[in-house]
């Protein structure tokens, strides 16, 4: 399905070309990046307001809780083709990968109900 077009005057008409050192252009790609952000958004919220908000979530690498969810999946799948033969082993794993993704979506949940308005955090650079 295609992207819904944007209103007309919040369409952004005009370009700005800069030349930046490869130091530089690595900084803003890798903070963009961590940030979950275009590196156009983050330049525009830098530039206009000297800060980047960020919701508080994007900071938690969401790479990160797929691949935890992924590892349990897989020896999720282990354990259950090898007929328990490695019950012990799959089971102390599949116990320590479920209590850590717990822990992380508990604490991204009591984070949204203590500020569900104001659900950001600023970053000054």
């Amino acid at each position: 399905m295609p992207r819904p077009r944007q209103k007309e005057e919040l369409k952004r008409q005009y370009r700005i070309t800069i030349r930046l050192e490869e130091s530089e252009y690595a900084k803003i790609m890798n903070e963009s990046k961590e940030l979950g952000i275009t590196p156009s958004t983050y330049l525009r919220s830098k530039a206009m307001r000297g800060y980047v908000n960020v919701p508080k979530y994007a900071q938690i690498d969401s790479g990160h809780i797929n691949q935890l969810s992924r590892l349990g999946g897989l020896m999720k799948k282990t354990h259950n083709e090898s007929g328990g033969v490695y019950q012990e082993k799959t089971s102390a794993i599949l116990d320590e990968i479920y209590e850590i993704l717990s822990v992380i979506r508990k604490r991204l949940e009591d984070d949204r109900k203590a500020r569900p308005l104001a659900y950001c955090t600023r970053l000054r650079g």
